[in-house]
């Protein structure tokens, strides 16, 4: 721009400098009639053709330049004003401290750089829109891929789990020292409980859920110490109810499972839902009932059928019990104390790990956890479903 300035005002200014121009100093704003021609003809001055130097009395000489003289100085004052300064020049150039042209020069740069750089909050692209009709054919199409999964989930994976269940389960039901879906059952362990220091000892024999027999020494705490003995007998055995309840659980659990024909389609997942339902339900009675054993008051022990078997009887302030826990068979002896007339109770304890019991308690675990896992599948997927139908009902869409 500033080369096509320096071809276009030399030839208006020399040809202004060739007209006659009337010129009469500030009378020319403030007196219109002092615009009339006089017949004068006035030159037009530059600033560079003046002395620099004023005379005492503060007026400016006059000067006649020659013409070449006064075409250069046309030249160097254009070059001034419209050409812009080279890079090298612009540290010893003196010239005002702000230039329009330098400013516009830069501001050009500085944008430049930042839209070539490509940050900045004003050169960042916006993201491509999709329109609405596009959007909402792909949440369609994903609402339509949902519904098939969800659909071969009931018809399918569905019976799919179920048979992994039944298998874990049969398998489950044969670790079981009990008659069990096919299992003889009737299984014989033989177990040793000390506590020391030789508190206790007691040579236990475990067949199916019961204590066919038992030999039972421990430590009486009196005026002084003496050994208590007793013993359980094949004809009056010490039955383990939490081995039989678990038994009963996992056995309706199975039955749950083969109630459900393999070549039946489910409809909704509400149907699902209640056969798992169920079949957690079991599942969680029969671990619970070996993991947590539900311990009897001392009053009522020591009335229980299994303390009236012991042979010989023991002495009314005494007591023992038998149960499992987790995968330990524990047996422990209790002795009441009268002290101050409040009735209370030591115990001595004992334990022995049982490999039947840690078996079944991980089949129990590994069944729980595949159940769950489906009954949480088919959860979302119904909730999504409702989601969905909701979402397009006429009354979700009024709001």
């Amino acid at each position: 721009m500033g080369s096509r300035c320096c071809n276009i005002f030399p030839l208006c200014i020399s040809a202004n400098a060739e007209r006659d121009v009337e010129c009469s100093g500030s009378n020319w704003f403030t007196r219109p009639h002092s615009r009339r021609k006089s017949g004068k003809k006035v030159k037009v001055t530059f600033s560079d053709q003046l002395d620099t130097t004023a005379s005492d009395d503060g007026s400016v000489p006059s000067t006649s330049p020659s013409p070449s003289t006064s075409a250069q100085a046309r030249w160097r004052y254009l070059e001034q004003i419209f050409v812009p300064p080279s890079p090298e020049a612009a540290p010893n150039r003196s010239g005002p401290a702000f230039d329009r042209t330098s400013s516009l020069r830069q501001s050009g740069t500085s944008y430049a750089s930042v839209g070539s750089a490509s940050s900045g909050p004003y050169n960042r692209r916006p993201p491509p829109q999709r329109k609405v009709g596009q959007k909402m054919a792909d949440c369609e199409k994903e609402e339509a891929l949902n519904l098939v999964e969800f659909e071969w989930v009931l018809h399918e994976e569905v019976h799919s789990v179920l048979k992994q269940l039944h298998v874990i389960l049969v398998e489950c039901a044969h670790r079981f020292p009990v008659p069990l879906y096919g299992n003889e059952g009737k299984k014989q362990d033989k177990f040793v409980l000390t506590a020391a220091p030789e508190q206790l000892k007691c040579i236990v024999t475990l067949t199916g859920d019961s204590i066919t027999h038992a030999d039972i020494n421990f430590k009486v705490q009196r005026q002084q110490q003496q050994i208590q003995r007793t013993s359980i007998t094949q004809d009056y055995p010490w039955k383990i109810q939490q081995v039989q309840d678990a038994a009963n659980h996992l056995q309706q659990a199975i039955n749950h499972i083969d109630n459900v024909d393999s070549a039946y389609h489910f409809k909704t997942s509400d149907e699902v839902l209640h056969i798992l339902g169920n079949i957690l339900g079991a599942l969680q009675r029969g671990r619970t009932s070996l993991v947590v054993p539900r311990k009897k008051p001392i009053d009522e022990l020591m009335k229980s059928r299994n303390m009236k078997a012991l042979s010989p009887n023991l002495p009314e302030d005494l007591a023992i019990s038998f149960y499992i826990q987790s995968h330990k068979l524990i047996f422990v002896a209790y002795q009441l104390t009268n002290f101050q007339g409040t009735m209370k109770f030591d115990s001595c304890q004992a334990e022995c790990s049982v490999p039947w019991l840690n078996e079944v308690l991980v089949l129990f675990t590994v069944a729980l956890q595949l159940c769950q896992q489906l009954k949480d599948k088919i959860s979302v997927f119904s909730q999504y479903k409702d989601f969905t139908v909701g979402s397009r009902s006429p009354s979700a869409l009024s709001y």
